[in-house]
């Protein structure tokens, strides 16, 4: 594990925190962009690459007794209407440590709020970072973090794996709230070196406690990864502990900002909300409305799972939608009217 290198940091102040709400907040849903007859899908990471607009997500049958996570991609040229291509990644037989579950999560992409939200080129290849396990269900515990990278996100046969997980529950530096299961992972370039190494990953992750906090670890190579901190940079801070999941973090820069993306479960409910950090450790919450939260009938169970794109002038918010029936998908709300 190593240390964090601030233990004190300048909080955010409230103008600012208005500021970046004004700028990213998507009032106008648009709809279900993806959606399955006989599967759910989840957990959208969108960039661009080669001009086009692509967007890896993951799947799981309806009866997910016997299934598991698998990973697919999409494009688009608008944002708008989405065009399934491919799956990406597959469970299999071969009862390895991430045979029955596999999610992917596009890593390294520009994470600049006004950038190209490209997905860059690192170690010749491009990385996602993966959810594995070797259970069947719905994210059955225990749940570790995996890496892989392809020379073309578009051809499944050209996605490799890297040995082992890269990141586990049981490591000797785990921390005490991230003992059973790793979540997703938010795999991200900072050049400033705000922690002293290029690659961050900010993923969610829980102990025997079953709650989820947001935490850090930080690599020089952007595939070696080792915990950074002694504890988790987002957590529960209600006095009566109401809020049982910050997940799914998604990091944007800013001027000298980091903005936090990420989703709460509270009470039973969720909604996406945001935080923002000088040094990624002292994060300052958003308490003012949520950036989305249920209001229509296929988001009226859940609305969660962030991930913000911003083009020409238009915030896209990406999100998971789950309605009473359980029916999941994939739906966007935006900035103004589409």
């Amino acid at each position: 594990m190593i240390p964090f290198k601030t233990t004190e940091g300048r909080m955010v102040d409230s103008s600012t925190m208005q500021n970046v709400f004004d700028k990213i907040k998507t009032p106008h849903k648009y709809g279900v962009v993806l959606q399955f007859p006989d599967e759910m899908c989840d957990s959208p990471t969108v960039y661009r690459h080669n001009g086009k607009w692509y967007m890896s997500f993951i799947k799981i049958a309806n009866n997910h007794a016997e299934s598991g996570y698998d990973s697919h991609l999409a494009e688009s040229d608008d944002l708008l209407h989405w065009r399934y291509i491919c799956k990406t990644m597959d469970r299999n037989d071969k009862n390895e440590w991430d045979s029955r579950q596999i999610a992917l999560y596009a890593g390294f992409i520009d994470n600049a709020l006004h950038g190209t939200y490209a997905l860059n080129r690192i170690n010749g290849g491009y990385h996602y970072a993966y959810l594995g396990g070797n259970l069947n269900g719905y994210e059955t515990d225990p749940l570790s973090i995996g890496q892989c990278k392809t020379i073309d996100p578009a051809r499944p046969e050209a996605y490799c794996k890297l040995p082992g997980p890269r990141l586990h529950p049981g490591d000797a530096d785990s921390r005490k709230g991230e003992t059973l299961t790793l979540y997703k992972s938010d795999l991200f370039m900072d050049p400033a070196l705000t922690t002293g190494h290029l690659y961050v990953n900010a993923y969610n992750a829980k102990g025997e406690n079953h709650k989820e906090s947001i935490y850090l670890a930080v690599s020089d190579n952007g595939e070696d990864w080792e915990r950074y901190g002694d504890r988790a940079i987002i957590v529960d801070d209600t006095e009566d502990g109401r809020r049982a999941i910050h997940g799914d973090p998604q990091i944007l820069k800013y001027g000298d900002l980091y903005i936090m993306l990420y989703f709460v479960l509270e009470n039973g409910k969720t909604y996406d909300t945001f935080a923002c950090s000088y040094d990624l450790v002292h994060w300052t919450k958003w308490e003012g409305p949520y950036l989305i939260e249920s209001s229509e009938e296929y988001d009226a169970m859940y609305a969660h799972k962030p991930c913000l794109v911003v083009d020409n002038g238009i915030v896209y918010h990406f999100y998971c939608a789950v309605s009473r029936d359980n029916t999941r998908t994939i739906a966007l709300a935006a900035s103004k009217a589409l």
